[in-house]
């Protein structure tokens, strides 16, 4: 070998980790627009019914969750940056024609159903090529001098996504009745990020069947491998309970409880809806920054666990009314609660997936988050059809507390050490 070769080669004058962090926020500051109005168009506009609220919600993640596989499948195939300049260039298109139709007073229940269907499977094939795309990053900065942990690459880029989805939301909740111009907004930034993910240095990806017959092989494999693995196995199962018990409760909960609960004009209650967002994931980010910023954790898997108890303590909360700054409160806690199992469950998914299997894996765990949150929008807006939005909150909280439970008695994730993991692997 060439002893010059061995010599980390001259850093480049901007990080290649540092232009991934600009493109998960520029995706995440869309993403948190949407967070506001899209419920907001169904709630709060068109005044669909709590079923027709949780339907809306579950044709949003529904597409996600049957072509999340395929886009594991894409990310281990597909250059990272024109792949995702395409994909945010053909979300940003959905966005303006949804502004078109909105400004011309055109909006119908189908017509969003629609555009939740189109970018939902837009979004399908941006996560794992994203989120695969992080290994790379870091390996590469590691070759040019700059090595990154994995576990502070993993919280950084949650602090970032958070602090994002944060800046979104508040801006999209001024939007009120007049949410084309906040739609056109979204558009431009998700093309912003089109440019800036050309900046992904990722070579071409090798070593894949490139036929229909070797790509199904693949999803076999990928689907054996990771609920082989002793770790990512309870992580799958963790992620279709958050699923279905939290993110399912916190897309239809919110814009109920607000409409129901606390009435108001349109634009008053988009604005307390972007408030309760941005409680949630303010808090969510200070968790995230705050273990970006500490020793990784020695058992990841027990600080996952006693949040989603925590969190299913503050869904159970939701069934006694209460003063609308009260309620924040409680989301804050939540949040703060959230970001930590954010956090956690990244770090413990990235360090854990094998590289040659990584893009299915991370198919396969977002799946379980997106298989499990139509399901669970669907059960709670019809149960809060039939007991109310405060009382079909216990639902999914005491979902959440079994589930989470059952997955610290019977899997090893409560005592697992990713060193230790490590460790024996290379052995």
């Amino acid at each position: 070998m060439d002893p010059a070769s061995a010599q980390p080669k001259p850093a480049a004058r901007v990080r290649e980790l540092h232009v991934y962090y600009l493109l998960v926020g520029l995706y995440f500051f869309s993403f948190g627009m949407q967070f506001v109005l899209f419920p907001s168009l169904v709630a709060f506009v068109l005044e669909a019914s709590p079923a027709g609220v949780g339907l809306a919600q579950s044709a949003l993640s529904a597409p996600v969750f049957c072509l999340l596989l395929f886009g594991g499948l894409l990310a281990e195939r597909a250059k990272a940056g024109p792949t995702l300049a395409i994909l945010h260039v053909a979300f940003a298109c959905a966005s303006l024609a949804l502004s078109a139709i909105i400004a011309s007073e055109a909006l119908s229940y189908l017509t969003l159903i629609g555009y939740a269907v189109i970018v939902g499977g837009f979004a399908a094939f941006m996560m794992p090529v994203r989120d695969a795309a992080l290994n790379g990053v870091i390996a590469r900065d590691t070759a040019r001098g700059r090595h990154t942990p994995i576990a502070t690459a993993a919280a950084t880029t949650t602090a970032v996504q958070i602090g994002a989805q944060i800046a979104g939301i508040l801006v999209a909740r001024f939007a009120g009745v007049s949410p084309a111009p906040y739609l056109a907004l979204q558009a431009l930034v998700l093309v912003l990020g089109a440019v800036v993910s050309l900046g992904l240095r990722a070579p071409k990806p090798t070593g894949h069947e490139r036929s229909i017959a070797g790509a199904f092989k693949d999803v076999g494999e990928g689907l054996a491998y990771a609920f082989r693995n002793p770790v990512m196995a309870p992580m799958l199962i963790s992620a279709a309970y958050v699923g279905i018990f939290m993110i399912g409760s916190f897309q239809v909960l919110f814009p109920l409880l607000i409409r129901d609960a606390y009435g108001g004009d349109a634009q008053t209650q988009a604005g307390r809806l972007g408030a309760l967002f941005a409680s949630f994931w303010g808090a969510s980010f200070v968790s995230a920054v705050l273990l970006s910023r500490l020793k990784p954790l020695r058992r990841p898997g027990r600080a996952l666990i006693v949040s989603h108890l925590v969190s299913a303590l503050a869904l159970a909360t939701f069934a006694v009314h209460k003063p609308f700054l009260a309620l924040a409160a409680i989301v804050v806690f939540w949040g703060f609660a959230a970001g930590i199992a954010i956090s956690t469950s990244r770090t413990i998914v990235q360090g854990a997936a094998g590289q040659r299997y990584l893009g299915r894996v991370l198919a396969v765990y977002s799946m379980g988050f997106m298989g499990g949150a139509p399901i669970g929008s669907a059960m709670v807006g019809l149960a809060a059809s039939e007991m109310g939005p405060r009382l079909a909150a216990l639902i999914p909280a005491a979902g959440l507390a079994l589930a989470a439970f059952a997955l610290a008695l019977a899997t090893p994730l409560w005592l697992h050490a990713p060193e230790q993991a490590a460790v024996s692997s290379d052995a």
